[in-house]
């Protein structure tokens, strides 16, 4: 087995104490340099070495120099075998598509699914906006319920308030209420105040109409002309007990 140096190309018979030394890695005797002899290998039956291996820490010194010139491959067919590669003897396939046919290629069907879910949505959001009582009515404000106020339509019709039958601290207040106009309003948010005897104020509590309608049902169809509604609220007033109420709607 020998190597040869890659700076001065000089060539040198390699034993197994030699590669094993230095893991491969050997110093030119010739120009000094140092290189991995594993990477310069030419194929050669080694002859028995009794050399013993070199503790000095260093790259083993290769000496007696026997220059081995490369030998580069040569082809003289080249530019024959270039052109058979340039020119294979098999045909190349061709590549045929179909004629592509007058039919128009189909739309996608979404923007259509789209713009018709739209349409039902506004139809919907639209009678929502027209039911008296919706919430769309009472929360978004139709022109309508904005110019009317529903404490000029509405008439406390009857008014009461005594002690809860079970709770000591909590009172009871029952009214009977009637929309005078000559249309269907929303339900009102119903605010209570409450008083004690020298008429100063002890607390407010506003109710949604789902707080103090017994029917839920009834949401949907407004406050209709003429109707009276009896309500029935339960308040914690607390240790101090009022002497009176207000009852007011927005």
């Amino acid at each position: 087995m020998y190597t040869r140096c890659p700076g001065c190309q000089a060539g040198y018979e390699l034993t197994a104490p030699l590669m094993a030394e230095a893991a491969g890695v050997v110093r030119c005797g010739n120009c000094g340099k140092t290189f991995n002899a594993l990477s310069q290998l030419f194929t050669h039956s080694p002859g028995d070495s009794t050399e013993p291996l070199r503790g000095s820490g260093m790259p083993p010194l290769l000496e007696h120099a026997e220059l081995i010139q490369a030998e580069l491959p040569v082809s003289v067919d080249e530019p024959a075998q270039a052109e058979e590669d340039a020119s294979p003897s098999d045909p190349v396939p061709e590549l045929k598509l179909p004629a592509a046919s007058g039919r128009p290629w189909p739309q996608p069907l979404w923007p259509g699914i789209s713009a018709l879910l739209l349409i039902i949505l506004l139809a919907q959001g639209w009678m929502l906006w027209q039911t008296p009582g919706s919430f769309l009515q009472r929360w978004g404000g139709s022109p309508a319920a904005e110019q009317i106020d529903p404490n000029e339509l509405i008439q406390v019709m009857s008014r009461d308030m005594h002690h809860h039958p079970s709770l000591d601290d909590a009172m009871v207040v029952s009214t009977s209420l009637r929309n005078t106009g000559d249309h269907t309003i929303a339900w009102p948010v119903v605010e209570v105040r409450f008083y004690d005897g020298s008429q100063q104020l002890l607390g407010i509590r506003r109710l949604e109409p789902e707080d103090y309608l017994q029917a839920n049902h009834r949401l949907g169809e407004g406050m209709m002309p003429g109707t009276i509604v009896p309500v029935v609220m339960e308040f914690v007033v607390g240790p101090t007990e009022p002497a009176g109420f207000g009852i007011r709607f927005f």
